[in-house]
């Protein structure tokens, strides 16, 4: 099982897509050209920085952080004023999330913490994916009060697993950082969820429920396992990984015997094939519009899986938010979408992938009868 029974509404459950049918509807009646709307996307995933302090070889940015610099361009470091006003936009404009992750590492910039208040002064959800190496005072009281989760990358179980695979021996600094955290969250009384996460890879496939259990021990509420994505065409030394499943299985079983009321035990899967390699099922790349990314160029791409390529580049951001509305739900922009070919195009683990079938299924095909509860 992924999750515990008592768990099964929780935010990594793809079924959690058919609260956003209206949205599928309303995107599947813009690309047949029934409408002219497009509603804007749910959340916008922003990275406001292209640096890291790590060097992780698994890391789906490692493209253009590490082996392509040129790729990002000149500005690699979104201003401060910009994002205020892009932050105001989004909020203006109906966007209910933002969620401030990486190309690069979003604590790295000097102004995140105002950025994360300014969100959540400004109505919208807030989220921060980050690897836990910068941590201040200031930061983790910011965090607590403005985000809804943060997740917290971590794919190791000790210094020496993590030395290995994130490049850099920050393993102890991280560990800590996580344990203030969870102090500030009980001093601040906040609701935000911290999860642990956990890439399964070659080297710590055999780690897994000691990773699960050092993340109970730091007292966050959720402890979040799959597979890595090692066969992505950008990825250097790409292939398909070789793992023990039926090893991981076993620990599987053993992490969810440590769940409680507090602590959450989630092994996902579900966007794999058995084998954990990537599977797809589905023909269209109708989901992208729910999620916007914005990236350090200034400039929007297709989707989450696909940054920081020309080929994927739909339209500029910057200097001025409201030139969104130029291209967003254009024809231009319909036609972009219908052009990619998932199984020619996304040769990836597609994080949208559940939400694509449940468009093609639910919405083009009805196969949940919609019209009969």
């Amino acid at each position: 099982m992924e999750w515990s029974n008592q768990s099964k509404y929780n935010s990594f459950n793809s079924w959690k897509g058919l609260n956003y049918s209206a949205n599928y509807k309303l995107i599947v009646d813009w690309m047949s050209g029934l409408s002219g709307y497009l509603p804007p996307p749910i959340e916008v995933n922003l990275d406001p920085y292209a640096e890291c302090q790590l060097s992780c070889s698994f890391c789906i940015t490692q493209r253009y952080l590490k082996h392509h610099r040129e790729e990002v361009g000149e500005m690699r470091k979104l201003p401060r004023e910009y994002i205020i006003k892009l932050i105001d936009f989004l909020a203006g404009w109906g966007v209910r999330g933002v969620c401030l992750s990486g190309g690069g590492e979003p604590t790295l910039h000097s102004d995140i913490g105002e950025v994360l208040t300014h969100a959540k002064n400004k109505g919208m959800d807030v989220a921060l994916v980050t690897n836990a190496v910068h941590m201040t005072p200031q930061l983790a009281k910011d965090i607590c009060y403005s985000c809804r989760w943060v997740a917290l990358s971590v794919d190791s179980a000790d210094r020496e697993t993590y030395k290995k695979i994130k490049g850099a021996d920050m393993f102890d600094k991280v560990t800590e950082n996580i344990r203030n955290l969870v102090e500030w969250r009980k001093e601040t009384n906040s609701k935000v969820d911290l999860c642990f996460k956990f890439l399964i890879l070659p080297e710590n496939q055999y780690q897994i429920y000691d990773a699960c259990l050092l993340a109970k021990s730091l007292g966050v509420q959720d402890w979040h396992c799959r597979p890595c994505d090692y066969e992505r065409e950008d990825i250097k030394g790409h292939k398909k990984l070789e793992l023990d499943i039926p090893a991981i299985y076993k620990q599987f079983e053993e992490c969810h015997k440590e769940e409680t009321e507090s602590f959450h035990v989630y092994t996902v899967v579900h966007k794999f094939n058995p084998e954990f390699h990537i599977y797809h099922g589905f023909n269209k790349c109708l989901a992208a519009p729910l999620v916007l990314p914005i990236l350090t160029d200034g400039n929007a791409y297709l989707c989450v899986d696909q940054k920081m390529k020309s080929d994927f580049k739909i339209g500029s951001c910057f200097p001025n938010p409201e030139q969104i509305l130029k291209w967003w739900g254009s024809k231009e922009h319909r036609e972009f979408i219908k052009s990619i070919v998932p199984s020619r195009d996304c040769q990836l683990r597609c994080t949208w992938s559940p939400y694509q079938q449940q468009i093609e299924q639910v919405i083009l095909q009805d196969k949940m009868c919609l019209s009969f509860p």
